[in-house]
């Protein structure tokens, strides 16, 4: 999955091409202990700015990222982009911890009308739960896609969005 996301290609004049990936949600850490959701396109540009020096590739630094072994320092967002950042809902978190990934995923799952897919349970999950739903989705390897038109949030497994 890094391997795919860190291929970032540009135009001739030297604009970065949007990515297939560029509308996967991403989760990172900043040193506050919070979480920020972000894409590939935004790390690209973070690392571009202030991190090429100190990983020896994109790819490097998306692996310490997206593996919680590198925090972001706060302060950079400010300079170059908004990263939208939140902190864990101590009661979604305390949920999870004890009913485990797959109770946790029965819980705020409902079968969709698509063939073998979820939907989000939206209809339980409270305006500041949303954010750390989908975190724990992300961390066990699970994609949200959202579809506007019809308002409908989709959980996937990740692997089959590398496919």
């Amino acid at each position: 999955m890094i391997e795919k996301l860190s291929i970032m290609e540009e135009y001739e004049d030297g604009q970065l091409l949007p990515s297939i990936y560029v509308g996967l949600d991403l989760y990172g850490l900043i040193k506050n202990n919070e979480v920020y959701e972000t894409n590939n396109h935004e790390l690209f540009f973070l690392y571009q700015g202030y991190y090429f020096k100190k990983f020896e590739s994109f790819e490097s630094f998306l692996n310490a990222i997206l593996n919680k072994d590198f925090v972001l320092d706060k302060q950079l967002f400010k300079k170059r982009i908004y990263l939208p950042s939140f902190k864990l809902n101590p009661i979604i978190e305390k949920e999870y911890t004890s009913l485990g990934f797959d109770k946790f995923l029965k819980k705020y799952s409902k079968p969709s009308i698509r063939k073998n897919e979820l939907e989000l349970n939206k209809s339980i999950i409270k305006a500041a739960e949303y954010s750390t739903v989908k975190y724990f989705l992300f961390i066990n390897r699970y994609d949200v896609s959202v579809d506007c038109y019809i308002g409908k949030d989709y959980i996937r497994k990740r692997e089959d969005s590398f496919k």
